[in-house]
């Protein structure tokens, strides 16, 4: 083989988490294991958003607005309570939980509730006056199981201007579940006490935000020239084996550090890819790597935009030496 292409499409493992959400996540033992297959982190900021203007008028439905400070891209959203990964008993009773961080026993946030953090939505048992969580949400996981179609709502607007992060640091997981390294790590401390708010009334645990990454899809690309032979085309056809994810990713991290260059990250990997580094063992001569989300990484020097489709998204490549 002369030539080869291994695409990597890298997509979030969950919804983007704020500081805040994450340390309150990391106690629960489920959400810890969805990441078994998660090996790669970047830690960016990014305005905060916040649900607005709720409105309780229709039966078993809520709407509300997601906002982000100074940003004119108001979103309008219908969510109705009875579809298949919130409840399909249409007999249910809905306790509804509004999480505001601000409110305070004699200020507490009134009616439309605006800049709210997060809601639960439970089912509420009359007869056992107690209640069961169906379903919390963030505005950011609420939009990213919007666009991951693991809930149906009406949307009034594209919402992919709010999900445009400033870079802070990139790294990676291998040898422990990425919750616990995130736990303790000291880069994320650091970030945590030296940046300031970018929204004067805010905190930074409020909008330094966790992103969780794992591979989505691995394709190969191969061609061969005059000189290539049947056998030589029928080994690779049947035999080639894509790295594992863990390597990949690997390979992502040193990647991506390189093209970031994000300023918390001690080691640049300015000569990456060296011999040992997975573009100069595998079968390929170039190595890409996109992301399959609607987000928009901000750095330095540029941005990298993710998405659904190819040629719509930018790509970080890797060449052999």
């Amino acid at each position: 083989m002369n030539r080869g292409v291994l695409m990597n499409d890298i997509e979030l493992a969950f919804a983007p988490i704020s500081t805040y959400h994450f340390y309150k996540l990391i106690r629960d033992k489920e959400f810890q294991n969805n990441f078994l297959d998660s090996h790669l982190y970047i830690i960016a900021q990014r305005k905060e958003l916040t649900f607005n203007n709720f409105n309780f008028s229709v039966k078993n439905q809520l709407q509300f607005e997601i906002w982000q400070e100074n940003n004119p891209n108001k979103i309008r959203c219908k969510l109705p309570f009875i579809q298949e990964n919130i409840t399909t008993d249409e007999t249910t009773l809905f306790e509804l939980r509004l999480h505001d961080r601000k409110n305070q026993i004699d200020r507490k946030n009134k009616f439309p509730f605006n800049g709210t953090q997060g809601f639960s939505i439970k089912a509420f048992d009359k007869d056992k006056n107690s209640s069961e969580l169906l379903v919390w949400f963030s505005p950011d996981r609420l939009l990213h199981s919007l666009w991951k179609e693991y809930i149906n709502a009406d949307i009034s607007n594209d919402f992919e201007d709010m999900f445009e992060f400033y870079v802070h640091y990139v790294g990676k997981s291998t040898e422990q579940n990425i919750c616990t390294r995130l736990t303790n790590h000291s880069t994320f401390q650091e970030i945590l006490a030296n940046e300031t708010s970018l929204s004067y009334a805010n905190i930074p645990s409020n909008e330094i935000m966790i992103l969780l990454f794992r591979i989505k899809d691995v394709n190969t690309i191969a061609s061969w020239g005059a000189e290539s032979d049947s056998k030589e085309i029928s080994d690779y056809l049947i035999n080639y084996k894509a790295p594992n994810d863990k390597t990949i990713l690997l390979d992502a991290e040193k990647a991506i550090v390189k093209n970031l260059q994000p300023k918390y990250n001690r080691i640049l990997f300015k000569t990456f890819p060296n011999k040992n580094d997975l573009v100069n063992s595998d079968k390929h001569d170039v190595i890409m790597y996109s992301f399959g989300d609607p987000i928009k990484l901000i750095y330095d020097n540029g941005t990298i935009k993710g998405g659904n489709l190819y040629d719509k998204k930018d790509y970080i490549s890797v060449k052999n030496k």
